[in-house]
């Protein structure tokens, strides 16, 4: 793990940056155009002097991003199936995770007694963080210790995830891709399915027949290789039309089709042989 978080020269490094660069002599958020940045780039400094830096998939911004934002699409294995990490509510975008770990940075939301295995590289803040709907959760803040560098930040419960409770569901939902059939006026929607070991198993393929305004729903199957072997027709009904292909790739990548995934468990148990 500690190959993949900040080490004490970085450290050193993103707070001489912040010591010395003029633009973070003045309180308040200063965001940087992010893709840019190196892994030790600071996107902002808050007014309380915490200090977001891009980081990567283990650590700062980009590790809240992909881990604990609702909106993403990363899959974490976990033993025969997949972590249900917590994540925020789907109206907190990447730019109010300072402005949440700015409230939750308190001395009484210190953890004095941190029983964690890397409590010598970092301490944790534990507070209350009130959402837009009013909703209070529990927020944790991780800081590289002895600093105001940010390491994580997540709600303490996992109620937004949709894969809580699914812990006997063996299968993760990859990228959605939306092609053009071969067959005119006809396209196609592909929602995959990857097992603990990152191997593709299922695509719920939706045929939309865009002249007869339906669309078929089938399940195909794939071996150990990737390589298709069978389908299942689920069934037909009236074309759904979206307003945009961004639109209609958001909403298939998050919806709720638990009725469609639960075919893929009878698939494994040899129901339809």
């Amino acid at each position: 793990m500690t190959k993949k978080i900040f080490n004490k020269e970085d450290i050193e490094y993103i707070e001489n940056e912040v010591s010395t660069n003029p633009i973070f002599r003045y309180y308040g958020i200063r965001i940087a155009n992010i893709s840019k940045l190196s892994t030790k780039g600071i996107v902002c400094v808050s007014d309380k002097n915490l200090i977001l830096t891009k980081g990567n998939s283990y650590t700062a911004y980009k590790h809240i991003k992909e881990r604990h934002n609702y909106w993403s699409i990363n899959i974490y294995p976990k033993g025969k199936g997949f972590g249900a990490q917590s994540k925020f509510p789907k109206e907190i975008a990447p730019i109010d995770f300072i402005k949440i770990a700015d409230q939750i940075y308190s001395e009484k939301n210190l953890v004095v007694e941190n029983v964690h295995k890397d409590s010598d590289l970092f301490e944790k803040y534990i507070g209350e963080y009130t959402f837009q709907n009013n909703d209070v959760e529990t927020i944790n803040l991780i800081l590289y210790k002895g600093t105001k560098i940010i390491h994580s930040l997540y709600p303490q419960q996992n109620k937004h995830n949709k894969l809580k409770n699914r812990e006997k569901f063996p299968y993760a939902r990859g990228i959605i891709k939306i092609k053009k059939s071969s067959l005119p006026n006809v396209k196609n929607v592909e929602i995959p399915y990857f097992d603990s070991n990152l191997k593709l198993k299922y695509v719920i393929l939706i045929e939309k027949y865009l002249l007869k305004k339906t669309e078929e729903w089938r399940i195909l199957t794939f071996d150990v290789n990737g390589k298709y072997i069978d389908d299942l027709i689920i069934g037909q009904r009236d074309l759904v039309e979206f307003p945009g292909e961004t639109f209609e790739r958001i909403t298939y990548q998050h919806c709720d089709i638990r009725h469609i995934e639960n075919y893929m468990k009878r698939l494994d148990n040899g129901e339809f042989k």
